[in-house]
């Protein structure tokens, strides 16, 4: 059985939540949607980032990504950096989430000095062990990424307290010289570190039943 500590009150409501049937859109990291896919839990789709873009001067240095270990950001929907009324959140799990995956992805980011062994590691989430994204001989990853093995969904602990995702290079990383198909600029470049998890439900309310009126004093059946 599925151990939680969460408190609830830190939790409600909900920023929204969805329901199996004809909805066919991903679920969004940005405002923490759910999906009720079991009675009783709701499972989230967590993805944060670190974006190697030129501008990005308080991670890059001279263009390089240093080898170290990182916070990462769910980014805005508002992609203009002039004017961005919803500000990039820190990748944060809650307390009482069961982490069943973690993922990593690189797209668009190659080694600084192309040797075919950096590794880009998922960090903070203890369980499941996360898995490397490794540089392939010609400095780049695989463009599908990595992910952990998967973790049974009904055996699992909850996270003891809110949990900061990061992610851990081995070595020195740039963004893509690559041009990107049919456009006048370089592939995108960032670092995608994606991770599943699920949070008990709330409990059935007063909307979700029929209960009957009470019967006041002289009213007849």
């Amino acid at each position: 059985m599925a151990t939680f500590s969460f408190d609830h009150e830190q939790r409600t409501p909900w920023n929204n939540q969805i329901f199996p049937g004809n909805y066919v859109a991903q679920l969004n990291a940005y405002r923490d949607q759910g999906v009720v896919a079991i009675p009783g839990a709701v499972f989230f789709r967590g993805v944060g980032a670190i974006v190697l873009n030129p501008d990005n001067e308080g991670l890059l240095v001279g263009g390089v990504l240093p080898a170290a270990t990182y916070d990462l950001k769910v980014l805005s929907p508002d992609m203009r950096q002039d004017d961005k009324p919803r500000l990039d959140r820190p990748f944060i799990i809650p307390e009482g989430a069961v982490v069943y995956r973690t993922a990593v992805n690189a797209v668009g980011v190659q080694e600084a000095t192309v040797a075919g062994t950096t590794t880009i590691t998922p960090a903070g989430i203890t369980t499941p062990t996360a898995t490397s994204a490794t540089a392939e001989a010609d400095g780049y990853f695989n463009p599908v990424g990595e992910f952990s093995a998967f973790v049974s969904i009904l055996d699992g602990t909850g996270l003891a307290s809110d949990t900061a995702v990061q992610v851990t290079t081995s070595a020195n990383v740039v963004a893509s010289q690559k041009p990107s198909a049919g456009a006048c600029r370089k592939s995108p470049s960032a670092i995608i570190v994606e991770v599943c998890y699920y949070l008990p439900d709330k409990v059935a309310g007063a909307d979700e039943l029929h209960i009957p009126y009470g019967v006041e004093a002289g009213q007849g059946y």
